[in-house]
């Protein structure tokens, strides 16, 4: 059940979501440049290898439940043989990870090999452990290790491994003085003593494990040697020198953030009902497991407190010293947390322990409270990866629906370049996760192939800045899908809201079952659940900027023949230039609406849409003292594509698009 209960909806979705798109119409030299890009020379070789499955992103989540499995078990050998868990604590630790349910998106195509490095890692650590004498075993946990070394903040974790084995040589040739012989002016003396008992062991350590000493330096080397230069990726893990330090104690005190969203999350997504029925069941199948010997000490309940702080805090450093800090509440940046998960599952076995001694004092307690708590655990996981994966197939019923109904417009888009979602179904996007350009990019390519359009969702689209590189760079819009996409090509609004029918989970259930069934789903799909509108994107840009251009002419000749740019009167007040502060903190010369004193028609035909307008609507303003001046389009009505189509005339300050002279762009 913990296996199964909450990932099985997740692995039979064959949806692709979020950078799944971006991979998965690489031509086979382009993905395996990029494999060298990101210093995986290989990763291309085996991306090409997947894509050329029937069903690439099945295989991938079927590899991610397995990873995850085998990671699991992995971490439970490991912590067993060193005698850190015992036998029951060791199936409780195995189920809590197998069930874990704040990452959903490690079954993501594109994040499904973190799964695989993970356990990498720790079968390299059980091989380590196991065969401390065996060379084979050693040599193969060398070269695993050195493959899960392409997760990069395993690293570190590595580095941990090495320093408790370090320890644990050391701790049976040293002899710690007795409490009582520490006292202030024996502190150095018994330090050094300890440092020369130290000595003899750690060079025996040392000369027994040099090749995993020398390990993470010739990984390094060897990226370097294999790592291509990448026009995106080349800055993408720079490191916060500022936060080298500080970093470690955030990486410690953010186990208090992860475990409560852990917990909250379950709370809010699943019903009441739901968890109290899924804790009873698990409560009873934990029941069925022999009984524990008695209750673990606490000092060793304090051992697994502090190993797992320990290896929570070692994963998760370098992501917070890249400013890549581990959120549960969001979708994409919780996939940080994975390497993590070993420690955070650690933390709550201990916690479990502690917590049971305070059971001890309630009879039912003292007899049924641990299991109740670590049934709620697995139960509410499960609910909670259950409620995921009804998400995801919504969003991915979602796709289907708005990429068919597309599809059968194709004669009447056959020309647009830019389609802008908006999307106003009432769930929206599971988890409130932000569907970027690639996705909608991603789904028109599958849909109608080429590389000519542009998917971008509405909010995506008016809040992306001027000059974004994804839009201009000819290398970036290649490797997101739309290198042939042209802006001046038709737009149009894509609208979604909900149809005559609500999409309940029930529903979506029932789709699913359709779906696995073979079933003709996409009619129903279609006909109840989704409304689709089109319509032209309102767009004015270009006939407004060649007006302006002519403008622009205009007041050159003005200013030819009368050495200043026309002005009104109140431009100066004697000597000095007069300047308006606006509600906005705005500071310029008087702001004339609608109109360019004495310019018209002497030097140029009034256009008919300059003439003044109330307050807030589209509006020419024109600012001048002079010697400088600003001519905007305020508030214009298409300011998403006039910052992409003219990023260099667009106006931040007046919110629209214009001409001016250098000094009075910040007018």
């Amino acid at each position: 059940m913990a296996i199964f209960g909450g990932t099985a909806l997740i692995v039979c979705n064959p949806g692709y979501f979020w950078d799944d798109w971006v991979w998965l119409f690489q031509s086979p030299a382009d993905s395996i440049r990029i494999g060298k890009e990101l210093g995986v020379f290989w990763g291309g070789y085996l991306t090409n290898a997947i894509n050329a499955l029937a069903y690439p992103s099945l295989a991938l989540r079927a590899v991610a439940l397995i990873t995850w499995l085998i990671s699991g078990a992995a971490i439970c050998f490991v912590l067993r043989r060193t005698n850190q868990i015992s036998r029951r604590e060791a199936v409780e630790l195995f189920l809590i990870y197998a069930a874990a349910h704040i990452v959903p998106i490690r079954f993501l195509t594109s994040v499904a090999l973190y799964n695989v490095y993970i356990a990498v890692f720790w079968c390299a650590t059980a091989l380590l452990i196991a065969g401390r004498r065996a060379t084979g075993m050693r040599i193969a946990s060398a070269v695993l290790f050195f493959l899960s070394f392409y997760l990069n903040s395993l690293i570190l974790m590595y580095g941990l491994l090495i320093a408790l084995m370090g320890l644990e040589a050391i701790r049976h040739a040293v002899t710690v003085p007795p409490r009582a012989m520490w006292k202030r002016d024996t502190i150095a003396p018994n330090l050094k003593a300890i440092w020369k008992q130290s000595l003899a062991p750690l060079r025996v350590f040392a000369k027994d494990h040099v090749l995993f000493l020398a390990l993470p330096f010739i990984f390094v080397i060897a990226k370097r040697l294999t790592t291509a230069k990448s026009p995106l990726y080349n800055n993408y893990n720079d490191v916060n020198r500022r936060a080298i330090i500080g970093s470690i104690g955030d990486s410690f005190t953010l186990i208090r953030p992860v475990l409560r969203d852990w917990f909250s999350t379950s709370s809010r997504t699943v019903p009441p009902l739901a968890l109290v029925i899924a804790c009873i069941v698990c409560f009873l199948l934990l029941r069925l497991l022999p009984k524990r010997s008695g209750r673990t000490t606490w000092k060793t309940a304090l051992m697994q407190l502090v190993l797992g702080l320990l290896i929570f805090a070692s994963a998760i450093y370098p992501y917070i010293v890249v400013n890549k800090t581990p959120d549960l509440t969001s979708f994409y940046d919780a996939r940080n947390i994975m390497p993590a998960v070993a420690g955070l599952v650690l933390v709550m076995v201990a916690l479990a322990n502690f917590i049971d001694y305070g059971f001890a004092y309630v009879p039912f307690l003292r007899r049924y409270g641990r299991d109740l708590l670590i049934g709620y655990v697995i139960g509410a996981s499960v609910c909670a990866g259950f409620v995921s994966g009804l998400g995801l197939w919504h969003d991915w019923f979602r796709q289907v629906a708005t990429m068919t109904w597309l599809s059968a417009q194709s004669d009447a888009l056959r020309n647009v370049g830019t389609f802008v979602f908006n999307d106003s179904s009432s769930k929206g996007a599971y988890r409130g996760r932000a569907l970027i350009n690639y996705e909608y990019t991603g789904n028109l390519v599958y849909t109608f192939g080429g590389r000519s359009r542009l998917g971008i969702s509405l909010h995506e689209y008016n809040t992306l800045p001027p000059r974004v590189q994804v839009l201009m760079d000819p290398y970036m819009m290649h490797r997101f899908n739309f290198g042939d996409w042209k802006i001046e090509k038709p737009h149009v609004i894509v609208s979604i809201t909900d149809g005559q029918v609500p999409l309940t989970d029930e529903r979506v259930l029932d789709l699913v079952g359709a779906y696995l069934q073979g079933e003709n789903w996409r009619a129903e799909l279609l006909h109840n659940y989704y409304h689709f509108d089109l319509a032209n994107e309102f767009i004015e840009t270009e006939q407004r900027v060649d007006e302006m251009n002519r403008i622009a002419k205009a007041l050159a000749a003005y200013r030819l023949e009368h050495k200043l740019y026309p002005t009104v009167p109140e431009a100066r007040s004697g000597s000095l230039p007069t300047l308006q502060i606006d509600a906005s903190d705005h500071m310029s010369p008087p702001v004339v609406i609608g109109d360019i004193p004495d310019l018209f028609p002497q030097y140029l035909e009034r256009p008919d849409s300059m003439h003044p307008r109330p307050l807030n609507q589209p509006n020419y303003l024109y600012i001048s003292n002079g010697n400088d001046y600003k001519l905007v389009y305020a508030n214009a009505l298409d300011q998403a594509y006039a910052k992409q189509a003219h990023p260099a005339l667009f106006d931040p300050v007046r919110g629209g698009y214009g001409v001016w002279t250098s000094d009075a762009r910040y007018w």
